[in-house]
């Protein structure tokens, strides 16, 4: 207030800047958007990871079903579907050549007890998986079949050594539609043979089944069994539990002997393969009548039964893989890292989709679990009609 005579004094400015309250608002305001910004980022990134690690997921899961399916669909070309039923084998091999047998007891589940009603299948072929080349004989004497050279015989002794390998067999046939199956027991580049086990006959007075003259102008095929399954990651460095079983199970594709049992080598194409399944599985009820009609199995266990039996089992007597006309192949892969927050439904019933996965010591999260299907037809049996 200003009294008279006496000058007013003008209000005094105040500093520029911030007092301490207002720096401490400030701050606390960029802390909380700088932390949002964090969270944003990180959950984003996370995200992002999650979908990068499924699109992985999804393509290599695709990878192994597309060679399943390339092997499934070529089943009965050039071969035969079942040896023990196929009257056009006239020289019955020891082991008997099926083109599909299902197993269901030979399959790895990691963590089994906390992955109920898993079973995965495994699936044998036989034919032409691996060789697609056919060639001509210029002459077949006892068990040695000489191959003649049109320009696409393997070119050098390991070359040869690949083709014609004692894990596979040679099929002979002709214009008579017969057809022969031996194992192969040796081969010579320089001399363009193939020695087999057993000696290929000649057909005679009362024997119709074998070659004629010098054996001049027979196809011949190399066959072999396959298998995929999954199985327990045994590699150095591969996870596994308290009790040494493996955590980590794979999608393999298995090279046989000539048995169709015993294991030559091994190809991993999917890694943390944790099922293989078929389901939708039709048969040719009755081949003798004009109008088809279908017997559909759901499961694989309605197709192998215990002890082996069933209409894709390894059992000859009941084994009927040449009535086949479709089926549905399923392979189910999980991620490698398990996702936080993820609760694990584990499977009630065998036919109910895999969704999660889940390990040891994992009590944050589990695994989610991608599966791809595709139905498999089979013409070429359709078409032998057996």
């Amino acid at each position: 207030m200003c009294t008279r005579n006496r000058r007013c004094a003008a209000p005094r400015a105040s500093r520029p800047g911030f007092n301490l309250v207002e720096l401490l608002m400030s701050m606390a305001l960029a802390t909380i958007i700088f932390m949002a910004i964090t969270t944003l980022f990180v959950r984003q990134s996370e995200l992002m990871q999650e979908q990068n690690e499924l699109i992985v997921l999804n393509r290599e899961a695709r990878f192994g079903l597309d060679h399943l399916r390339t092997d499934l669909t070529s089943l009965g070309s050039n071969t035969t579907p079942n040896s023990t039923a196929d009257p056009t084998v006239c020289v019955k091999p020891t082991a008997q050549l099926r083109a599909l047998t299902v197993d269901t007891t030979n399959g790895h589940v990691a963590a089994d007890g906390l992955n109920p009603n898993v079973v995965p299948t495994s699936l044998t072929l036989f034919g032409s998986l691996d060789i697609k080349a056919r060639y001509r004989t210029a002459a077949i004497e006892g068990s040695v079949v000489t191959l003649y050279d049109d320009g696409n015989l393997p070119g050098t002794q390991a070359a040869w050594d690949e083709v014609f390998t004692t894990d596979r067999f040679v099929r002979i046939s002709g214009a008579d539609g017969q057809q022969m199956f031996f194992p192969i027991a040796s081969g010579n580049q320089g001399s363009r043979s193939i020695t087999v086990l057993g000696t290929i006959p000649r057909v005679s007075t009362g024997n119709n089944c074998g070659y004629t003259g010098l054996g001049i102008n027979y196809n011949v095929d190399v066959q072999n069994f396959v298998r995929y399954r999954v199985i327990g990651d045994l590699r150095p460095g591969a996870p596994t539990d308290v009790g040494g079983k493996p955590l980590q199970s794979l999608l393999v594709r298995e090279r046989m002997q000539t048995d169709g049992t015993t294991l030559r080598n091994q190809l991993v194409l999917v890694e943390n393969a944790v099922d293989l399944q078929i389901y939708d599985i039709g048969f040719d009820a009755d081949r003798t009548q004009d109008k088809v009609k279908i017997d559909v199995k759901r499961l694989a266990d309605e197709v192998f039964l215990p002890g082996g039996g069933g209409a894709l089992g390894n059992q000859a007597a009941s084994a009927m893989p040449e009535a086949l006309r479709f089926l549905t192949v399923k392979l189910s892969v999980r991620t490698t890292w398990p996702r936080k927050q993820l609760v694990h439904r584990p499977r009630e019933v065998a036919w109910q989709p895999l969704q999660t996965w889940l390990l040891p010591n994992e009590n944050d999260g589990s695994h989610p679990v991608i599966s791809v299907a595709s139905r498999v037809a089979f013409p070429t049996l359709v078409s032998r009609n057996l």
